[in-house]
């Protein structure tokens, strides 16, 4: 027993808890000895095997595990602003674990936020503008056309009676031909002035003061979708916050690698789990020459390294034997999974310990 705790202690010092399950298994799975194996392995094997002759048992390292759980991991590479629940604390459904610095993503949404005041108010104008547009749709100089039709008719008539007269006059070298000609220029004038009327009129019976508020109502279409682009954005903007937070995916506990503020992590980092803990499992690797002797419900004991001698006890009942070998370095490793029966006092996911299986 005092062996398998010296076992424990290094693996606790150099794999799972260091590392985690998960990296333990991508270490094997590439063939890579961590410095835990190089550390235990000659007296893993050593000890093992005399337990084994004395005690007629295998033995493997084992880890405990929720019935369930759940890695999260950050998007974002960022610092830990904010620890709102630290490992081996009970967690609900949506509880925020852990909360990543987002000053970057905070200044853009205000940046977005601004622009919408500013697109909501140029709406407001626009509307304005829309408004004023139906009650006088025509610009200066296509109001009172009518009227100004009418007035530059009068004024050519009259141009052209006065042309006419001192066309005949300075026929007659009665006026100077500085003043004949101050009438001919005042009667082409009035001509152009009521053709350019005439074309103004043929223009605004066609729809123009239609055409003046279809403008005004594109404007304000347009305003409205550049607003609800930028409303859009903002959207997307704040739904990137959950990226800079670990939020508990259900009721549970939780164990975190980050149990203070400041620390980095890069982007995919295993930032919490969250175990389901209301039934929990041992998985152990045992070795090839061991598996042999394991078979699914046979009961096992758990030796765990929380305790002193004389509070174990806890019994365990093999429910799945992985056939997959894992390979790492010269050895070869079977996963098998437990359930715990029996407790006698908790123990804390994560933590490690020394599973045994009597041989008859």
């Amino acid at each position: 027993m005092n062996i398998s705790k010296g076992i424990i202690g290094v693996a606790v010092a150099a794999v799972f808890f260091g590392a985690g399950a998960a990296c333990f298994l991508t270490g094997m799975q590439n063939g890579e000895k961590s410095t835990f194996f190089k550390r235990t392995e000659p007296r893993m094997e050593k000890s093992l095997k005399a337990e084994s002759e004395q005690k007629k048992t295998i033995t493997a390292l084992g880890r405990v595990r929720g019935r369930s759980q759940m890695t999260l991991r950050n998007k974002y590479a960022g610092f830990v602003s904010k620890v709102n629940y630290y490992s081996q604390r009970r967690v609900k459904k949506g509880d925020v674990i852990l909360e990543y610095d987002d000053l970057e993503l905070q200044k853009a949404i205000k940046k977005m936020e601004h622009s919408i005041a500013e697109q909501q108010k140029l709406l407001a104008r626009k509307k304005h503008n829309l408004y004023l547009t139906r009650l006088d749709p025509l610009p200066s100089e296509y109001r009172n056309l009518y009227w100004k039709q009418k007035k530059a008719v009068e004024n050519l008539e009259k141009a052209a009676h006065e042309y006419d007269v001192y066309q005949r006059l300075h026929g007659s070298k009665i006026v100077t031909d500085l003043a004949f000609r101050e009438k001919k220029e005042a009667f082409k004038k009035s001509e152009a002035e009521v053709k350019q009327i005439d074309n103004d009129m043929r223009i605004l019976k066609k729809g123009l003061a239609d055409l003046y508020v279809k403008m005004a109502e594109m404007e304000v279409e347009e305003a409205e979708i550049r607003l609800r682009n930028l409303q859009d954005e903002l959207v997307l903007l704040r739904s990137e916050q959950k990226y800079y937070r670990i939020t508990a995916p259900y009721d549970g506990l939780c164990i975190t690698n980050s149990d203070t503020v400041h620390g980095y992590n890069s982007a995919g980092t295993n930032a919490a789990e969250v175990h389901r803990d209301d039934r929990k499992l041992i998985y152990a690797y045992f070795r090839d020459r061991d598996i042999r002797h394991v078979r699914e419900g046979m009961t096992a004991r758990f030796i765990s390294n929380q305790y002193p001698d004389d509070k174990q006890g806890a019994e365990l009942r093999a429910f799945k034997v992985e056939s997959a070998r894992t390979i790492y370095g010269n050895n070869i490793f079977f996963l098998v999974e437990f359930h715990v029966v029996k407790e006698p006092y908790p123990l804390r996911i994560g933590s490690l310990g020394t599973v045994e299986i009597a041989l008859e």
